[in-house]
């Protein structure tokens, strides 16, 4: 399902219904606040009548641009976002909300990642997004599966696919 037109940004963003809910919830509650708050703070400065006013309505005209700046990002995301059903696939192969062990073959070590629609500010250790290129290297992935993740600056990794699961979240509590 497709939550809006990719406008002038041509990547699709993939997002789990969850995230999609939670960027549009941010987004409802930054425009509920933003006008009023932005009214109500620059009459509060008008009426100080201050030497420094100039200064105070600067600072709230700041605020506002980068309430702004992300009122609009939030509405560009929403527009490039695709809703992703984070269910498992039928061939077990690794897909949104899936966590991949894999193997570093050069080095031995091994790691966990969760595959998640975007990294928000809170995201945890391991989770990598879709769109990254670990995230693109694993997407469809099985046990057994070798695959090459192309990095930034022309480096490079192979990685051994150990096992693929999806993420389980224990009753009681909310999912990272």
């Amino acid at each position: 399902m497709t939550y809006g037109d990719p406008g002038a940004m041509a990547t699709r963003v993939l997002l789990s219904a969850p995230e999609i809910d939670e960027l549009v919830r941010e987004l409802e509650a930054l425009r509920a606040a933003h006008q009023a708050e932005l009214a109500e703070r620059l009459s509060d400065a008008r009426a100080s009548g201050s030497a420094g006013d100039d200064d105070d309505r600067l600072a709230v005209l700041e605020d506002a641009a980068v309430d702004g700046a992300r009122i609009t990002q939030l509405e560009q995301l929403l527009r490039c976002a695709s809703v992703v059903d984070a269910a498992p696939t039928a061939d077990d192969g690794a897909g949104l909300g899936s966590v991949v062990r894999v193997r570093d073959v050069p080095t031995g070590r091994t790691a966990e990642y969760e595959l998640v629609g975007r990294r928000g500010a809170g995201a945890g250790d391991g989770q990598v997004s879709l769109g990254s290129p670990v995230g693109e290297a694993l997407i469809g992935v099985r046990p057994e599966d070798v695959v090459r993740v192309e990095l930034p600056h022309g480096r490079a990794r192979t990685l051994r696919v150990l096992g693929v699961r999806t993420r389980t979240v224990d009753p009681g509590t909310t999912p990272a």
